[in-house]
């Protein structure tokens, strides 16, 4: 950061505590703290959670009664096994 301003701000002194000591745990100015943890804040909201291409979901098919009926079966046979 080349280029920097002050910013005055109000916060909890519980929040300013727990910066404070992230601060020195990872051996940086508590500035430099906040500065990172704002900066990786509003990194995250930039890439969206999810997909939105507005695209449908594609999902699998359900399996028919018979396949099903084949699946359980197998299902017994490997508890009967054990």
């Amino acid at each position: 950061m080349t280029d920097t301003v002050s910013l005055t701000l109000k916060i909890d002194p519980a929040l300013k505590e727990t910066l404070k000591n992230l601060a020195q745990e990872n051996q940086t100015s508590l500035s430099q703290e906040v500065s990172q943890r704002l900066q990786l804040s509003l990194s995250m909201q930039e890439q969206p959670a999810v997909d939105n291409q507005s695209l449908p979901e594609e999902s699998d098919p359900q399996l028919t009664a018979s396949e099903l009926k084949q699946v359980r079966a197998l299902l017994k046979k490997s508890k009967k096994k054990k």
